[in-house]
């Protein structure tokens, strides 16, 4: 192996300090050989370079005398442990020796330790580790059962990596429901074309038409999609309030039901505008809000005599589009809590097949300031969820604006690069066995390069993203021609 170092100063149980020979970069994975447990593994997570330049000496210096000057490069490392015959990880109880060498780590040892795997049943294949070829796999069980988090800044690549994840959900089978804003996510059903990162990561370019379906409340807007509605008829009163925007239960339920029954002894067959002219022709401040909200409700044109069927909507196998592109918001958040909803109720029953239930833009449908009529129930599929199989991906470019209860659900968390400070912060309070150099790497992270956490993994690592085997929906619009 080769040396890269020296270890000196105080030697902790979780972290050292080292002094470097060889250049090594923030993140390298390094080996220290222990008495006890043979080789260890640890990775670099910060690095100085040290001199005894002084703000004097630096105004004076001129090109002939910078040999001079005397400069040591330091680092830290974390040490992340070693397999014990059992195969856990652990770390070892005595501390390092001062002196010992430190070595740059193989890829038999890293791949040991971390649990990198070739052609897992149930893995996901995202990537490779960062500056190794070896392959990344998440554990598509831990990710359904224990829910996901991407988070980027806008431009990222959150929508591109979730395509990957998509397509690996697909190729194993895994039913799938996506609330997806501005219609990016279509394109799965189209092959990519093929490059050169695509023979490098071991890819097959390839579509998903067969396994792809695609519905919208406004399918003028969105002519590839199916009509999305859903029926007046199947909606408890209580229901019908959601869709009416009317969250005051309490004030609203009891006259809402009175309301129906009149009308629907008179028509059985009764519509939204039936219940608006009823409203109509009552009397108070009640009558004239219910009136003005299904008045609303009617414009939306998502309630109908017959909505579309749930064995339609979740297909055992297949990812269903709810493609939302032009629609506006406050009818994108009662799609989402509807459809939200309804998979959960059925999961609970049995009725349905385990899924994994996508929300991108997850910040305007669980937001931290607020409440929007989806809030709740995303707020219980993120706490309850798991127990039933339904398991929950919320995707931002807003890590601040999420609900903290939601995001610190998510167990495996896909992080690519994010610069505002809030955002990190909200960030580290999230996330268990996050380091500060880790939490400094993601704001500099190239484009392509996730940190992930969980997974199957016991330690947060950097992954390159593999090239999608579908073509991208998610690109920018140009607005001048190269």
């Amino acid at each position: 192996m080769e040396e890269v170092g020296r270890i000196f100063g105080d030697v902790g149980l979780g972290h050292f300090q080292l002094s470097l020979t060889h250049p090594v970069e923030r993140g390298d994975y390094l080996c220290v050989e222990d008495d006890l447990h043979g080789s260890v593994l640890c990775q670099l997570d910060d690095l100085q370079r040290k001199s005894d330049l002084d703000i004097e000496r630096a105004r004076t210096l001129v090109s002939a005398d910078e040999g001079s000057i005397h400069e040591n490069l330091l680092g830290i490392a974390r040490i992340v442990g070693f397999r014990d015959p059992q195969g856990l990880v652990k770390i070892p109880t005595i501390p390092f020796r001062p002196g010992a060498r430190v070595y740059r780590a193989e890829d038999p040892l890293i791949a040991k330790v971390l649990g990198l795997s070739h052609h897992t049943n149930s893995g996901a294949y995202v990537g490779l580790l960062r500056n190794h070829d070896l392959r990344v796999e998440l554990d598509i069980n831990q990710l359904v059962q224990r829910h996901v988090s991407v988070l980027a800044k806008t431009g990222g690549g959150k929508s591109y990596l979730l395509g990957v994840l998509i397509e690996e959900l697909l190729r194993h089978k895994v039913t799938c429901v996506i609330i997806d804003p501005h219609g990016e996510y279509k394109s799965l059903r189209t092959p990519a074309e093929k490059n050169g990162a695509h023979h490098r990561f071991g890819v097959e370019s390839q579509g998903f038409s067969r396994q792809i379906q695609e519905y919208s409340p406004d399918v003028s807007l969105n002519p590839s999609a199916k009509p999305l509605t859903f029926s007046l008829h199947h909606l408890e009163p209580r229901e019908l309030l959601v869709f009416m925007g009317l969250t005051n239960i309490k004030t609203f339920l009891a006259p809402l039901k009175q309301l129906i029954e009149r009308v629907s002894t008179a028509t059985p067959e009764y519509t939204v505008a039936d219940l608006a002219r009823a409203a109509e022709s009552g009397e108070g401040a009640i009558a004239e809000t219910l009136h003005e909200r299904l008045l609303y409700v009617e414009q939306t044109k998502l309630l109908g005599p017959q909505g579309t069927s749930l064995s339609d909507l979740v297909k055992k196998g297949e990812a269903t589009l709810i493609n939302l592109r032009g629609v506006a918001p406050d009818v994108q958040e009662l799609v989402a809590a509807r459809i939200s909803s309804t998979l959960f109720e059925n999961r609970k029953k049995g009725k349905i097949p385990p899924l994994f239930l996508v929300i991108e833009e997850a910040h305007n449908f669980a937001p931290q300031q607020g409440q929007v009529v989806c809030s709740r129930i995303l707020k219980t599929i993120a706490s309850e969820g798991r127990k039933f199989g339904l398991g929950l991906c919320v995707v931002t470019q807003r890590a601040a604006r999420i609900d903290k209860s939601v995001l610190s659900q998510c167990n495996t968390q896909l992080i690519l690069q994010v610069t505002n400070p809030l955002d990190l912060r909200a960030i580290s309070q999230s996330i268990e066995g996050l380091t500060v150099g880790m939490t400094e790497m993601i704001q500099s992270l190239p484009v392509g390069v996730a940190l992930i956490t969980g997974g199957g993994y016991h330690t947060p690592l950097f992954c390159e993203i593999r090239p999608r085997a579908t073509r991208h929906g998610g690109e920018s619009v140009q607005i001048v021609e190269n």
